[in-house]
């Protein structure tokens, strides 16, 4: 009984009150009718009684427990593989629902874990093979610590044995039967898939370039497979790789170099047995464009400003760069594509450079170059060429100078080279002129440069743009002039690079020198294709190539004069599956592999499904749209097994040494018998109420409306 003093108070008071009206029936005339309303009341009394005083009764019964087993599913990607008429996750689930599984489940207590990465309790309704690893036996031990102090029986496992972390479990003293999901020789021996053919992003025409080909494979270690590539009917070109173990991704790269402008039609083969039907026939398209401006950048040395000058200009998408730096023996070393010829040295013949839009002289020094490549730049520039003379110690401080350039260049030479701090200015000219123009109309201090060449003076028909601080007096630091039909600017420093820390009052989108080396790029050679005139979206990931679970960094970048005219991207992703999921890009700042601070918009996915995703974006305005796609791939983590047969041998071993079994689905029989019987019996009091049963309230409320009927019926209050 309850030992709540308010509810015994409350039981007594129902008791007392009811005794006292009983007892003043004594003196009823009819002896019956007093008799039935004194049993019905107290009976409704006592009722109401026990239930307030809650009585209770114990009493000892014996239980036979039920032996607790692990149920373990592998739910590795793995377990997608298998024939065609029942995949081992398939099988898996049929195990589940076999008459086997419910038969034994009334003797014995199943506790159902998924096993992947980790060990994770689940049900077997709830099961999706999408794990990227398959830790079976770190899984197994791991249960045995947890589970086994609880006096568990066993382990059953449903899995193709492929442990992607390797070797038995340690300490696994309990025994493991392990259901088969796949008979062994049914397997597929080998498979190579193609996860992605990345063609080049802007081919331009007679431009060698090339298409990047990722593959990954299962079961074809030590064997050289052979990637090739087809167009219009022939093999154009082959490359052979070799994967030195299971679950390799390994790429390649093919070279291409269409010859015009338009769109061409090619084809990846892996030309293996072992191949996916997708991976034999890989079709592409590549659309190729006239080139819109190439630029050609030579460097005296490794040095500061060479370094970010390369990154300033590939700001510019429609910029084509080739670099080339000198070394202390004399030879030039590419940093670009093409802009060599077929011996690999420099070539600055009449013909090649006719296909520069601009030449940019970083202190080359003159004994670099022999007379008839300064000759052949000369008159470049004179027939309409862009041409750019950057300061320091050698080119423009040597007395040669005059001799190889002196003719073209807008200050005469030599310019001594100075270290110190110079300051710069814009002059009035320099603020309407397009190189600088209303974007640094605002900037009161630009950073001080360390370097200078100080000329004494300028051609007659040149302009200065912007002059540098030297003991006290202005001299010239950027300066234009035309030459012929072409343009020759001279920057009289190699510390512009300093620009890239943003002035007080600089409002551009890109650091001052970007700005400038993409202002003065457009004003030497201007875009006679008008590709920046409206403006485009650029979409791209944050890296070609991925595995499944990694999450995907879209970046969406405005090329064109001026911000972007929209605020949000919308980039729905069609995963290989088809399904859609919708995905909005907002503004964001990251830094790209060069190291270039990029403004744009930016929005992440996760790569849950395998194979290729397409992603197309779209952004609208008043007055027009952009739109821009992208495809990416997406493959099997590297540590899972997948095309591989089930390995029996260590499924076998596992329940060997665990002293246990190996069963078909023919042989469920044999595994019921194997089962622990339940063997165990307990004794345990069990406590019933006694009050708290509907009867109870039945009565209860039968014995009120009894008394209450009685009482109408004979006319009483």
């Amino acid at each position: 009984m309850t030992g709540n003093l308010v509810f015994w108070l409350l039981a007594l008071g129902v008791l007392g009150s009811t005794g006292w009206h009983l007892y003043g029936q004594r003196h009823d005339p009819d002896r019956v009718r007093a008799r039935w309303l004194a049993g019905l009341r107290g009976g409704a009394a006592l009722l109401l009684a026990a239930i307030l005083l809650q009585p209770q009764f114990r009493r000892r019964e014996a239980v036979i427990e039920r032996p607790v087993i692990g149920v373990l599913v592998d739910t590795s990607q793995s377990m997608n593989d298998g024939p065609a008429s029942a995949t081992r996750g398939e099988m898996a689930l049929k195990w589940l629902r076999s008459p086997a599984f419910r038969e034994a489940s009334n003797t014995c207590d199943f506790r159902y874990f998924s096993v992947a990465s980790d060990l994770t309790e689940t049900v077997p309704g709830e099961l999706a093979f999408e794990g990227a690893e398959s830790r079976i036996g770190s899984a197994l031990a791991d249960w045995t610590r947890r589970w086994g102090r609880e006096a568990a029986a066993g382990v059953v496992l449903l899995s193709d044995g492929l442990d992607t972390a390797g070797g038995l479990p340690t300490g696994l003293d309990l025994p493991c039967w392990v259901l088969e999901v796949e008979p062994p020789e049914e397997a597929a021996l080998a498979r190579v898939a193609v996860w992605q053919v990345e063609p080049p992003r802007r081919p331009v025409a007679g431009a060698e370039t090339s298409v990047r080909v990722v593959l990954q494979g299962w079961g074809v270690d030590g064997s050289d497979i052979p990637v090739e590539l087809w167009s219009e009917g022939r093999k154009v070109g082959e490359k052979r790789l070799r994967f030195t173990r299971r679950g390799e991704v390994l790429e390649t790269m093919l070279p291409l170099k269409p010859e015009r402008p338009g769109s061409y039609a090619y084809e990846i083969r892996v030309a293996d047995a072992a191949a996916d039907p997708a991976a034999k026939s890989q079709p592409f398209v590549v659309a190729v464009r006239q080139e819109g401006r190439s630029v050609l950048l030579l460097t005296n040395t490794l040095g500061f400003e060479g370094k970010f000058l390369r990154r300033a200009l590939t700001t510019d998408r429609n910029v084509r760069l080739d670099s080339y730096t000198r070394w202390p023996d004399g030879r030039w070393a590419c940093f670009g594509d093409s802009g060599a010829d077929a011996n690999g040295t420099l070539n600055l013949s009449a013909a090649a450079l006719s296909s520069r839009s601009a030449v940019i002289l970083a202190d080359v020094a003159p004994e670099s170059l022999n007379p008839a490549q300064w000759q052949a730049l000369a008159d470049y520039a004179g027939r309409g060429g862009g041409l750019i003379v950057l300061g320091g110690p050698n080119l423009l401080g040597s007395p040669r100078t005059a001799a190889v350039l002196g003719r073209i260049l807008p200050v005469p030479t030599p310019a001594p080279h100075h270290d110190g701090r110079f300051g710069v200015k814009l002059t009035d000219a320099g603020l309407r002129h397009p190189v600088f123009g209303p974007l640094f109309e605002a900037v009161k201090d630009f950073p001080a440069l360390q370097g200078a060449n100080l000329a004494s003076g300028v051609a007659g028909n040149a302009q200065v743009l912007m002059e540098a601080i030297a003991d006290g007096r202005s001299r010239p630091l950027v300066v234009v002039k035309q030459q012929g039909s072409g343009r020759v600017a001279v920057v009289l420093s190699d510390t512009l690079w300093r620009w890239r820390v943003a002035a007080p009052g600089w409002t551009g989108r890109q650091s001052p020198y970007d700005t400038f080396w993409g202002q003065m790029l457009d004003w030497l050679a201007p875009d006679q294709e008008g590709l920046q005139s409206g403006g485009r979206v650029e979409l791209t990931a944050d890296r070609p190539f991925y595995r499944q679970g990694e999450r995907v960094a879209l970046l969406a970048e405005w090329i064109g004069k001026g911000p972007p005219p929209f605020e949000a991207l919308d980039a729905p992703d069609k995963s290989p599956t088809g399904d859609s999921r919708p995905l909005a890009l907002t503004p964001a700042v990251w830094q790209n592999a060069d190291g270039r601070r990029v403004t744009g918009f930016r929005g992440e996915i996760e790569t849950d499904a395998t194979g290729v995703h397409e992603v197309d974006a779209h952004a609208g305005w008043a007055g027009g749209e952009a739109r821009a796609s992208l495809r990416f791939a997406v493959a099997a983590s590297a540590e899972e097994r997948r095309g591989e047969p089930p390995d029996a041998g260590y499924l076998k071993e596992l329940a060997s040494l665990s002293h246990g079994g190996y069963f078909s689905l023919e042989a469920a029989d044999q595994w019921l018998e194997a089962l622990p019987k339940p063997d165990r019996q307990t004794e345990r009091v069990v406590v019933s109420d006694a009050w708290n049963h509907p009867l109870a309230v039945i009565v209860l409320l039968g014995c009120l409306a009894a008394e209450w009927w009685l009482r109408r019926r004979r006319g009483l209050a």
